[in-house]
């Protein structure tokens, strides 16, 4: 049975950005028959959740970060998020001003407060609902901050703080590096060597929504 969409009408609806930092009251969010769900199923959709969350969020926060030498202070939750009728955000408004001209001392700061006081604050939320879970959420935050050096990268941009981020094992501080890449290296059609980046969201748990196209259960046809 698929995971029952939010109540709410098919208009998209605002809320404080800063609702991701408070599970309490980040659960009126939740879809309606929630506590009925499955736990695969809860953390397959709020795994959903953060990959809408942290695809307008990061992808071009580090695509700045490298390519222009700005970031938005993300971490001081400023703004609304514009959720959609299943409850995913779309659109999230007035982040904050950006840095600009920053130094390579201050990106590496700007990083080292985009994981402490953003990425860690926001997984820690969804895992607390989905059975302590972090790995998915940190996961899908990672896989967007990849696409932000992947797009950055496109444009000759210096990426050598995300390749060395997600090469290290630990943090500057001593903690586990949730966000080191497992990679795997695949052919392109023209015989070259291509890295992506191997990750699951999970999302192949919910019967209403389509399996990624890099998903191993699609490939084999299994459901």
């Amino acid at each position: 049975m698929p995971l029952p969409h939010t109540s709410a009408s098919a208009t998209l609806t605002e809320v404080p950005a800063s609702i991701v930092c408070h599970p309490h009251q980040f659960e009126a969010l939740l879809p309606g028959g929630w506590t009925a769900c499955s736990p695969a199923r809860k953390v397959a959709w709020l795994s959903l959740w953060s990959q809408w969350f942290f695809a307008d969020a990061l992808i071009n926060w580090a695509d700045q970060l490298c390519s222009e030498q700005r970031a938005c202070p993300l971490w001081e939750f400023n703004g609304q998020l514009t959720l959609n009728a299943a409850g995913c955000p779309e659109r999230w408004h007035q982040r904050g001003e950006p840095l600009r001209g920053l130094t390579p001392a201050q990106q590496h700061q700007q990083t080292e407060q985009l994981i402490c006081q953003f990425i860690t604050p926001v997984c820690q939320t969804l895992s607390s609902l989905a059975g302590n879970n972090l790995t998915v959420f940190w996961s899908n935050a990672a896989v967007r901050l990849w696409q932000g050096m992947q797009q950055a990268d496109s444009k000759a941009a210096d990426v050598r703080i995300f390749r060395d981020l997600f090469s290290a094992s630990h943090f500057t501080d001593g903690s586990i590096n949730r966000l080191k890449a497992p990679l795997r290296t695949l052919k392109t059609p023209d015989g070259e060597d291509k890295t992506e980046r191997r990750h699951c969201c999970l999302i192949f748990r919910l019967d209403d929504h389509q399996k990624c196209a890099s998903c191993p259960l699609e490939k084999c046809g299994k459901h």
